[in-house]
């Protein structure tokens, strides 16, 4: 249709033309662009490659922008935040695996304005598989807990809810409760475990009263945490027993004993389900808290919490899966229940 017969969006009158672009209706003398051009300063794209030099191979803002003559530094930081938020706005990439999952979680703490902060970490392990894929971190205000957890397992989507057949976590409150609910099987870490008792052992000096005995329980535990159900087994958690109600050096160690004692089929759930492949350690989380850590000590990035949640965001889905083994026991293949 020819221009002189367009009519105009607001009366519907007559158009008349001032120029190539500029347009008025007869009626109402309202003014328009055909094509109006786009306002405000133009816009510097970053490319996806800055966020895989800072977030992947390690490098600063600092380092990279000596190589970008022209631009200064608080104006280069701007564009990489401005990219981080577009990396972060759009959906998760994370691919969830297939068939039965395990669910690895694990928090990390940060403290702003005196109140304690946790980003929760959560990763999906197959069964039959030896990688595990990490899902969005998520923030929130307060200590970590069971009332908690259970916001962030809320958060995983349904489809793949449905699937997480075992739990692995280190053994915090409500942690058995949140797998009862679900149906999982829980597995506690045994790195965290001998980890208390480590820590009393190092540096020891047998001169000290119980010192020879809290060794003792150091390898009577690692010993019970990996045999077999059968005499020696059991020869083993009733010395346990009589050394956790003795004298054997500190209160501490013989709470540790007793918690231990208690919680022992959680502790030996990957020798009661091989078929779920369930890792006894919660390395992995442990590794990506290592690596979110140094990652904020170098770009001091974490100086707020919506900073610590964007960056750890950014820099999970740009890393998103880590080489999660099962035990040695596990890997032969194993028939999995239909789901």
């Amino acid at each position: 249709m020819n221009s002189k017969h367009a009519k105009s969006p607001c009366c519907g009158a007559p158009v008349r033309r001032f120029g190539p672009r500029r347009r008025q209706c007869v009626q109402c003398h309202h003014t328009w662009t055909v094509r109006p051009r786009k306002r405000g300063r133009p816009t510097h794209r970053t490319t996806a490659t800055l966020l895989d030099r800072v977030l992947v191979k390690g490098f600063t803002l600092s380092q990279l922008f000596s190589k970008r003559p022209g631009v200064q530094l608080p104006a280069y930081r701007y564009r990489f935040r401005q990219a981080m938020l577009r990396f972060v706005s759009r959906p998760a990439p994370q691919k969830i695996p297939r068939g039965p999952l395990v669910l690895l979680a694990d928090g990390l703490w940060f403290q702003f304005d005196d109140a304690p902060w946790v980003l929760y970490l959560t990763a999906l392990k197959p069964c039959n598989g030896d990688c595990a894929t990490f899902l969005d971190p998520v923030l929130l205000q307060g200590k970590e807990g069971a009332t908690r957890w259970q916001k962030v397992t809320a958060a995983i989507p349904p489809q793949a809810m449905r699937r997480i057949r075992g739990m692995v976590v280190d053994n915090l409150p409500g942690m058995r409760k949140l797998a009862s609910q679900h149906g999982w099987v829980l597995q506690l870490c045994h790195f965290h475990l001998l980890l208390k008792l480590h820590a009393q052992r190092r540096g020891m000096r047998y001169t000290l009263r119980g010192g020879s005995v809290r060794e003792e329980i150091h390898r009577l535990i690692r010993s019970a945490l990996g045999l077999p159900a059968g005499d020696r087994l059991t020869k083993i958690l009733q010395r346990l027993r009589r050394l956790s109600q003795g004298d054997c050096g500190t209160q501490r160690i013989q709470t540790t004993v007793r918690e231990f004692l208690k919680g022992l089929p959680y502790y030996r759930s990957y020798l009661a389900h091989p078929h779920l492949g369930l890792p006894h350690t919660t390395n992995s989380m442990e590794s990506m808290g290592r690596l979110l850590r140094e990652m904020f000590r170098s770009s001091r990035a974490g100086s707020n919490p919506a900073a610590v949640l964007l960056w750890a965001t950014a820099f999970i889905r740009m890393r998103s899966q880590i080489k999660c083994n099962g035990h040695q026991i596990n890997r032969i293949s194993l028939p999995i229940p239909k789901l």
